[in-house]
């Protein structure tokens, strides 16, 4: 009787945990999409067919709300249509460079766009945390979705930061940074300059400029520039940034190309200013490259957003209807996990709590 007893139960328990198993299981490896077979590979034959097979064959591999840094599906378009208007015997490509998966519709990826006539590169742009997307069973590019012309944007918050090798009162300033960097991840960069020693850029007058020739200093969105790492100077931090960060976007970044080779990185972009801005006489373009990690023999702890190389290019007398060319060029080869941080500023001849920048950008540089 006992043994009968028993295997009841056991056939009792096997039925309540089969009962409870209403709905299908996939025990196997997640599921993933070749996005170079499905997207890049057709985008690239597309473009390769161009100017002969026509706009609207390359521009099916654009969702309708496609949005990259400021341009739309319509702007992309007709960028492309007058690249090839101008160049009809131009080659092109497309080359994935890497994707994350977020779902089974969506991915997000970085990619290169390459066209060259002859033996002269006319882009060379890579695109950062593109958004891939499935609709109606294709996959599409949807852009960064990343836009300063939504209502009433806000601008980036740029803080230049100065230090040197190991200075002794410099720790509570970047811990501070750090944490500012983390709490507002979409709209905040801050650039570690080195006023001397080995890594010091060489020409670089900035710290000149604000006067800050003691570190650490600190100086906000070009207006506000706050000297030491007391508690209290540390509690104007954040209160700073959050009035910085309220602000509107009065200049868009977009079409930012690049190329990189060895020390040098040269490229363009354009800038769409609002009427907001009237003086234009002392306004000037900053090109910053940083290393998001380092580290160097004479730093015993490790540095972040150091700055590498810098160009400033004045834009006051400059057509701003057509892309703003720069250059730039390390001291060693451009590492890794470098970014380019850019942004417009107005600046005066003398310095007095008055050079403001107008937001910016920051983009991770791939290869």
């Amino acid at each position: 009787m006992k043994r009968m007893i028993l295997a009841a139960l056991a056939v009792l328990t096997l039925l309540a945990f089969t009962a409870c198993d209403r709905f299908p299981h996939i025990f196997g490896p997640p599921q993933t999409v070749n996005l170079d077979e499905e997207l890049f590979q057709p985008l690239n034959q597309a473009l390769q067919n161009q100017p002969e097979a026509g706009i609207d064959e390359l521009m099916q591999y654009f969702a309708d709300d496609y949005m990259h840094s400021g341009i739309s599906k319509a702007d992309r378009r007709d960028w492309l249509e007058g690249v090839f208007n101008d160049h009809p015997n131009a080659w092109a490509s497309a080359n994935l460079i890497e994707t994350h998966k977020l779902s089974d519709l969506l991915y997000v990826s970085s990619w290169r766009l390459y066209i060259s006539e002859a033996e002269t590169v006319i882009v060379d742009s890579s695109f950062v945390g593109d958004e891939v997307v499935k609709r109606d069973g294709r996959w599409l590019l949807r852009g960064n979705q990343a836009s300063c012309v939504v209502p009433n944007p806000k601008q980036r918050v740029i803080v230049e930061y100065f230090t040197f090798p190991n200075c002794p009162n410099c720790p509570p300033v970047e811990a501070e940074l750090q944490h500012l960097q983390l709490d507002y991840p979409n709209n905040f960069s801050y650039l570690e300059y080195h006023i001397t020693g080995p890594l010091y850029v060489p020409g670089d007058v900035t710290h000149t400029y604000y006067g800050a020739t003691s570190a650490p200093s600190t100086v906000f969105q070009g207006e506000t520039k706050l000297s030491g790492s007391s508690p209290e100077i540390l509690a104007e931090f954040r209160p700073l940034v959050d009035t910085y960060a309220d602000l509107e976007c009065l200049v868009g970044y977009s079409n930012l190309a690049y190329h990189v080779q060895g020390q040098n990185l040269t490229g363009s972009i354009k800038l769409n200013l609002a009427p907001d801005i009237t003086s234009l006489s002392d306004l000037v373009l900053n090109v910053v490259l940083i290393e998001r990690e380092a580290s160097h023999p004479s730093q015993s702890h490790p540095m972040r957003n150091l700055v590498r190389a810098k160009s400033v290019i004045s834009i006051g007398g400059t057509d701003l209807s057509q892309p703003v060319n720069f250059a730039l060029k390390a001291s060693n080869e451009i590492p890794d996990d470098a970014s380019l941080v850019i942004f417009v500023q107005h600046r005066p001849a003398a310095f007095t709590n008055n050079a403001r920048i107008y937001g910016g950008v920051e983009v991770a540089v791939s290869r």
